[in-house]
């Protein structure tokens, strides 16, 4: 029998998180899995963030990531950072139930709601949300600037 469970992320579950951000995004290679252990640990160790993973069997499938969010013109909110579920799953019930976990863990920490930004071409996506309730607000552009050595 097979066992489902989600859980909170772990430092052993750099390969799994390694290879569902290759599939989700290859243009990731150049983060190695040695650089993905050490987000983990930073992330569990050093700050607030909540990453939920979903496990099939001993196999990682899915995740997603939650930060604390806090802006001196509004409530406090989870933004969520990274969200991904192994393609050959989906449609399957895993993000929802993933979802469902960090917005429970965000109403029984205090906060006032969710945010998170979804590429304009994810159509899929933007369904998957409207249909739990998260409403559109705005197109953005996204900038960075990368500081050299």
């Amino acid at each position: 029998m097979k066992e489902n469970k989600v859980r909170e992320i772990r430092e052993t579950d750099y390969h799994d998180i390694y290879l569902l951000n290759q599939a989700f995004n290859p243009n990731l290679h150049v983060f190695s899995e040695e650089r993905v252990r050490e987000k983990i640990e930073i992330i569990t160790k050093k700050t607030k963030d909540i990453i939920f993973v979903y496990e099939q069997d001993t196999e990682v499938i899915g995740y997603i990531h939650g930060s604390p969010y806090e802006l001196l013109f509004s409530d406090s909110l989870v933004n969520v950072l990274g969200f991904v579920v192994k393609e050959s799953y989906r449609n399957q019930g895993i993000g929802g139930i993933l979802i469902d976990r960090l917005e429970k863990w965000g109403k029984d920490s205090g906060y006032s709601g969710i945010k998170l930004l979804s590429h304009p071409g994810r159509i899929h996506a933007h369904r998957f949300y409207e249909r739990r309730s998260y409403m559109f607000t705005k197109d953005q552009k996204n900038y960075i600037k990368r500081f050299e050595d």
